[in-house]
């Protein structure tokens, strides 16, 4: 069995497992009490390196990655995400706080030294008007939009932010409530994950 920083491991996994093609999948996974899953798609996949569109058999030697969660605590009700969660006023802003479980969001790469095992999130909190963020939307698809001026970074396990208008909330992808006050925290090595 070869390691990697104690936080993967190559092993023979025999057996079945849930799958998850989504980061929202693995979320919702977790929810549900599971303890090990087969991920095979999402952020967190192309994080720890997983390559889409190959002929994978459990049988065979896969690598097992612990990984961090996120929980997001709004107006009384807690929500968890695996990759992500986006604050922000409108469906479409340039303004807003992007907290990072993965390096990818979407098909660009935000969070250049996230990594879901690192007992971090990387919180990205932008200001930029609409031509910066253009800019630094394309220069985000290989990570060259940091250092920036109106990007901050902050790299914490845990996180509270108020606002002075209800900002719209989503992890994954999905879209979960309004709130002008947010509590974030890292739950550590949460779940294993078969690449």
């Amino acid at each position: 069995m070869k390691s990697f920083e104690n936080w993967a491991h190559q092993v023979s996994v025999n057996g079945s497992f849930p799958i998850a093609k989504s980061d929202k999948e693995i979320a919702y996974l977790a929810s549900l009490g599971e303890r090990i899953i087969k991920i095979e798609s999402g952020n967190i996949f192309r994080t720890l390196g997983g390559r889409e569109n190959r002929n994978p058999t459990l049988s065979a030697e896969s690598t097992v990655c612990e990984i961090d969660l996120g929980t997001v605590q709004f107006n009384n009700e807690k929500f968890l995400f695996a990759s992500h969660c986006s604050l922000r006023q409108y469906h479409f802003s340039t303004k807003g706080v992007l907290v990072m479980n993965s390096q990818f969001y979407k098909n660009r790469r935000v969070a250049v030294r996230g990594h879901p095992s690192d007992g971090k999130l990387d919180v990205i909190s932008s200001q930029l008007n609409l031509r910066q963020y253009m800019l630094a939307s394309k220069l985000s698809e290989s990570g060259s939009h940091i250092p920036h001026p109106d990007i901050h970074i902050k790299s914490t396990d845990q996180y509270s932010i108020s606002f002075q208008r209800d900002m719209r909330i989503f992890t994954d992808g999905r879209f979960i409530g309004r709130s002008d006050e947010v509590s974030i925290s890292l739950l550590a090595k949460t779940i294993k994950v078969i690449i």
